[in-house]
């Protein structure tokens, strides 16, 4: 993941300074690389390093240099760890085109074999690297440097976001999800990934959706197109976002902007994943003695949804433990055969890590699950899959908690058919699927915040509540317990539904709220709306989670959440329990993107 922004002037003034403003303002993006491109005496010149924008301007005196056109990227690793290598912008052979993309090529694999067979040499384990070739591929077969760059944008699968600059000045920029915003100020034009960094340097803009195209001519001249050729007419509204929005890209927190960009992140994670890694992962986890989930929060709530996906699945049953209860009655009877599978978004919390090195010492096979390729988790696993969610700056995961359901949906889907399916035709079948969810997610993600902004008036005034919930959304309870806990300072106890008349329900009253997160198993919902009609009995303000419409009661504030296929349900109702949590923390005035004593990262002595 990342951030890039192409800015020219056409009248020969220095666009550096505002290039390295833009970046900055992307961080929140990716910052562990960075790089610049420019023009030069008709060649493309790049400097990049894994550093952030401030620290390459310092090692590589670009202060001190005078750009008229410049492409610049910030960058989060997924392909590729953090290393010059693997920085954007990137470049073919001929130094015919430098690129710079955000997002993940989900056919890499496949057009990395492709070219390196036509003699390419592809020198960085970035999957955007590959782009730079195929576009150097159709120019050297007499196509334009437009045309070249259309041609080379529709073999890609994924989601990607792609700016090129050619070695004569001009420009290409394409978007396959994202939308990328196109700014018009005085003497410059500016195309970059968010509407945000613009601020200051532009007047008007427009953006180019999914499937289109801009095209900058070397004189500057401006065209908008679709990926089939045929030319779009845009309109340019009045640039007028507030500059204290800036930082946070437009949304009033960060956990906010998260939580939306949670469409575009489960995108990322399906196409980060690569077959092999994958295959080999499942082989693993099938073929185990005993297989073990380790994880510690919000992740070892993704690995009890993995239990149910994977007992469901594939029929294998795993163990999953809290990673600081691991070492102390399972690690010592860990040996040859077993595998562990250990979650952690940041790749660096302790306990994980921690049992994963001991595991793995003991002869265990561990499979880790990170959303840092960069980190010890990384290092001390026989392999790793990538999240893929890109960073998160709000302490409460959102993002993080979507797309690690997303990456281990995936894995049990894997592991479930690996004997019967070729992993690229399980992987194929799985991005339909995910692209669905990211439409209905993305069309009804306004409609379910204004219902639980409705909804969490009724139970913002509480001290403490229960969220309930039975089968696969059982761990969803425990998340959105946990999520309004960690943002909005209210005490919340995840309860299986089952258990709620088994002593809980016994204090119940109008100072403690009930939501209940309505199941999948359809005698479980029945049962669990009669425990509905008691709660509202003993005046609990309570509120329903519902992927349907079976409880009209005028006194109950219902939120709906969209309806997808069963095994994605997990993640439509997370992203309301998040949105509820942020409401109630917002109405509090709490400080929602850093809860006080809480840490991204947790490490123990």
């Amino acid at each position: 993941m990342g951030g890039f922004i192409f800015i020219r002037s056409n009248k020969n003034i220095d666009v550096l300074p505002l290039a390295k403003l833009a970046l900055s303002r992307m961080e929140f993006r990716g910052k562990d690389c960075s790089g610049i491109a420019w023009i030069e005496n008709s060649r493309v010149g790049i400097v990049k390093d894994s550093c952030p924008i401030s620290e390459l301007f310092t090692r590589y005196s670009l202060s001190d240099m005078r750009m008229s056109v410049v492409l610049g990227h910030t960058r989060y690793s997924t392909h590729g760890k953090a290393d010059s290598r693997n920085a954007h912008p990137h470049t073919d052979c001929e130094q015919v085109v430098a690129v710079a993309g955000d997002g993940a090529i989900r056919n890499y694999e496949e057009l990395y074999a492709e070219l390196v067979d036509r003699d390419h040499r592809v020198v960085s384990k970035s999957d955007f690297e590959l782009v730079a070739h195929l576009v150097e591929d159709y120019v050297r077969g007499g196509l334009s440097y437009a045309r070249a760059f259309a041609e080379a944008v529709a073999r890609l699968e994924g989601i990607v976001a792609i700016a090129a600059l050619f070695r004569d000045g001009s420009a290409a920029i394409y978007t396959s999800h994202q939308p990328v915003y196109v700014g018009l100020g005085g003497d410059v034009v500016v195309v970059s990934s968010t509407l945000s960094s613009l601020y200051s340097m532009v007047s008007e803009y427009t953006s180019i959706e999914a499937g289109e195209l801009i095209f900058i001519s070397s004189e500057g001249k401006i065209g908008f197109a679709g990926i089939d050729g045929n030319t779009i007419t845009k309109s340019f509204l009045v640039y007028n976002l507030k500059e204290s929005l800036v930082d946070v890209d437009g949304f009033p927190h960060h956990m906010m902007r998260e939580i939306y960009e949670a469409p575009y992140s489960i995108l990322r994670t399906a196409s980060a994943v690569q077959a092999r890694y994958l295959e080999l992962a499942s082989k693993i986890a099938l073929k185990s003695n005993r297989f073990f989930v380790i994880a510690n929060g919000t992740s070892l709530h993704a690995g009890f949804v993995f239990s149910y996906y994977l007992s469901e699945l594939a029929g294998k049953v795993p163990v999953v433990v809290s990673a600081s209860e691991f070492p102390l009655y399972y690690l010592e009877s860990v040996g040859v055969g077993d595998a562990v599978l250990a979650i952690s978004q940041s790749g660096e919390t302790s306990e994980v890590v921690r049992s994963a090195y001991e595991a793995r010492l003991r002869g265990a096979t561990v499979i880790g699950v990170t959303n840092n390729i960069n980190s010890r988790l990384t290092r001390f696993s026989n392999i790793y899959l990538s999240i893929a969610a890109g960073p998160e700056l709000a302490v409460p995961a959102t993002k993080t908690f979507t797309s690690t359901l997303t990456l281990l949906y995936i894995l049990a889907r894997s592991v479930s058919e690996i004997a019967s399916k070729p992993t690229s035709e399980i992987l194929s079948e799985v991005w339909r699927e995910v692209e669905e969810v990211y439409r209905v997610l993305l069309g009804n993600l306004d409609r379910v915040r204004l219902e639980v902004e409705e909804a969490s008036k009724s139970i913002a005034n509480c001290s403490s509540g229960y969220v309930v919930s039975r089968g696969i959304t059982y761990p969803l309870a425990l998340e959105g317990a946990l999520k309004i806990k960690e943002a909005a300072y209210i005490h919340a106890e995840g309860v299986e539904g089952g258990e709620l008349r088994h002593g809980p329900i016994a204090i119940l009253d109008r100072n403690m709220f009930t939501i209940f997160i309505e199941p999948l198993e359809r005698g479980a919902a029945s049962d669990m709306l009669k425990v509905v009609e008691e709660v509202l009995d003993y005046g609990s303000p309570t509120v329903l989670i519902s992927h349907t419409s079976n409880d009209e009661k005028t006194s109950l504030a219902k939120v709906r959440v969209p309806s997808l296929k069963r095994h994605f349900m997990p993640i439509s109702i997370a992203v309301a329990i998040q949105l509820l949590a942020y409401s109630l923390a917002v109405r509090k005035g709490v400080d929602v993107d850093k809860p006080r004593r809480l840490s991204k990262v947790v490490r123990t002595q």
